[in-house]
């Protein structure tokens, strides 16, 4: 039986959590999960937590998404007062601002996924439509209480950025990895507990800045563990008009073996529609082509919206597809934006 060795020759302080104010008021820190359901009965197309220097020990921005197969989304979206980085043996392992809290029981192997608060009762629809605007407050009529804890046990080493021949560059000055994950949990929506199994992404960055979207056309991320131990993870970064390649990276794990890839022809987004879209994908590596077909099961789905002298950020997909390869099905996390040239 092969091994996996799970922190990718990192050392544990890797994963570990920022102990004080960084210097940089722009430096960020995140913690983010993609989780899923195996029976199909509920998925979280992103939980996260933005940490910025500028206001570090004051507030930080807290995201969830619960989308459903019938197109139902909980949603919760807004700025809280930061929890201390400390656990309770004193070490520097948690993340967490109001109702959401990320704590690092062991680095690279074990994370812990808590949220308890209100949050607002949408569609995909509405989202779409504009009757509900990403950061709206629950009202009395729209107030969802959302009781989240589950523990996420890493199934596979990091994916740094930048390790796997990529084309163009990321972020520059952020150290980022994500990590496909087995998962176990509750989700209780006002008092009715569901407990699942399934899987995720866990995603956790450091350092950057991700003010500057001008420039920004557009991405397509997707990743996927199958029950075989297969995977695959991309992330392709759509460039400008007659532009260069922007960033463009991915890897595939077929019988132990990891080789880096590239998408032949990438599933753009070009719609913002909660489920049954074909997001299937073709990856190219020194091996040969894997064909892995995919379509979209749930999202969380925000149209362009402004941020400030004359910018805006593109149509932004959060969601979970069904993924099918060889005839092996799993579920795996998509997202997706895109910006009208």
């Amino acid at each position: 039986m092969t091994t996996i060795d799970l922190t990718g020759g990192m050392s544990p302080e890797t994963d570990g959590v920022t102990p004080g104010t960084p210097d940089s008021p722009t430096h960020r820190e995140s913690a983010s999960m993609w989780i899923w359901d195996d029976a199909g009965r509920l998925a979280l197309p992103r939980v996260g937590i933005e940490a910025v220097g500028a206001t570090w020990e004051t507030s930080r921005n807290v995201q969830l998404n619960l989308a459903l197969p019938d197109g139902r989304v909980l949603a919760g979206w807004g700025d809280h007062a930061a929890h201390p980085a400390t656990d309770s043996r004193g070490r520097p392992r948690v993340l967490g601002a109001g109702p959401l809290r990320f704590t690092c029981v062991e680095p690279f192997a074990h994370w812990r996924l808590e949220f308890d608060g209100p949050v607002t009762a949408t569609t995909g629809d509405d989202q779409v439509t504009g009757r509900y605007v990403r950061g709206q407050q629950p009202t009395p009529a729209t107030s969802v209480a959302l009781e989240v804890s589950l523990d996420a046990h890493m199934a596979a080493p990091p994916w740094v950025q930048g390790s796997y021949e990529p084309e163009g560059r990321f972020i520059p000055g952020e150290d980022r990895f994500e990590q496909l994950c087995t998962v176990t949990g509750t989700v209780r929506v006002d008092g009715v507990a569901t407990a699942f199994t399934g899987g995720g992404l866990r995603i956790h960055r450091k350092g950057g800045n991700r003010s500057d979207y001008g420039e920004f056309f557009g991405h397509c991320w997707q990743s996927a563990l199958f029950p075989s131990g297969r995977a695959f993870g991309f992330i392709h970064y759509r460039p400008g008009p007659g532009g260069p390649v922007k960033y463009h990276e991915g890897w595939v794990r077929d019988g132990g073996e990891i080789l880096p890839a590239r998408v032949v022809d990438t599933p753009w987004l070009t719609e913002l529609r909660p489920s049954g879209q074909d997001v299937s994908v073709t990856l190219r590596t020194a091996a040969g082509d894997v064909h892995v077909a995919a379509e979209t099961f749930a999202s969380s789905l925000t149209p362009e919206r402004p941020l400030g002298q004359g910018r805006t950020f593109p149509d932004l997909q959060q969601g979970i597809a069904a993924y099918r390869w060889d005839g092996e099905e799993a579920y795996g996390m998509i997202e997706r934006s895109t910006r009208p040239y």
